[in-house]
């Protein structure tokens, strides 16, 4: 995709790039989820981008997606949280991308493209150029991606120590499941067996539960970041007598294969600009 922004006498910009309507149809799909999907006024969104960047070329995917990420943030923007993850086990694509946002309708109505426009607009011409070539290799990574939209109710759904430094390389752990049952039911079993416990003593620095809105996906996600590889393997290993109750429940609820996805944290979105993960250099 090619980038060019064209100003005209009043400061308006107008997006010109062959495939600029992949963008637009991602609008329209989430308007009509809006429209006449379910009642989720309650349930903030998370929506997910993989791509599946070479191993070798993951470095310079970063870098670029830094000066993009970094150029889209306007006031006029609806994001609340925008994480990036590396893969690191299991199968699947190597970078996993998270949006978050209040609700679907601000999903809807938040327009990276016009951010980057309007931000554009205060760039000399070779400025520009070189922007337009950022984004046009940065975008090649997108070939063959894949998205979903999925809800979360954060009261309910999602536990977390207190003080967290989530400016850490830390371990992110996906858990996919479909369920022969009640999501809600499956989702309290879960957090009540694992997330919640582990949260408590200390292994886990949070987590929480997602379920599918739109797109391909599982009906429930598990996530949950860990300190390290070694407070991970621990927490795999209990055999939840805690609440061997809970355990059972959620066990018996499963429906079919499931897959488990190991991820480390890249970089995340705080005041604005896309920060690695680390201390700053």
């Amino acid at each position: 995709m090619s980038l060019r922004i064209a100003l005209n006498r009043n400061k308006n910009y107008k997006l010109q790039g062959i495939t600029i309507n992949q963008f637009i149809m991602k609008k329209i799909i989430l308007l009509f989820a809006v429209l006449y999907g379910l009642n989720s006024s309650a349930q903030a969104v998370m929506e997910t981008t993989y791509l599946d960047v070479p191993l070798n070329e993951i470095g310079k995917f970063i870098e670029l997606h830094k000066k993009v990420v970094d150029m889209s943030m306007h006031e006029d923007r609806k994001i609340k949280g925008h994480w990036v993850y590396r893969h690191w086990y299991g199968s699947g694509p190597s970078i996993a991308v998270y949006d978050q946002f209040d609700s679907i309708e601000d999903a809807v109505q938040d327009d990276f493209m016009a951010a980057i426009g309007k931000n554009m607009e205060g760039l000399s011409e070779e400025e520009q150029s070189e922007m337009n070539a950022v984004f046009t290799e940065w975008w090649s990574y997108f070939e063959g991606h894949t998205d979903e939209m999925r809800l979360i109710d954060y009261e309910k759904y999602f536990v977390a120590k207190d003080e967290v430094n989530w400016d850490v390389p830390f371990v992110f752990v996906v858990g996919k499941y479909n369920t022969k049952g009640s999501l809600t039911e499956m989702a309290n079993a879960y957090m009540d067996w694992q997330t919640r416990h582990h949260v408590e003593n200390g292994l886990q620095m949070g987590g929480g539960v997602t379920s599918h809105y739109k797109g391909s996906g599982y009906d429930l996600e598990f996530f949950g970041g860990f300190p390290s590889l070694t407070d991970f393997a621990t927490s795999a290993t209990s055999p939840g007598a805690d609440n061997p109750e809970a355990r059972a429940k959620f066990w018996s609820m499963v429906s079919g294969e499931h897959q488990d996805q190991i991820y480390v944290h890249v970089g995340h979105l705080e005041n604005g600009v896309f920060n690695l993960a680390g201390e700053d250099k």
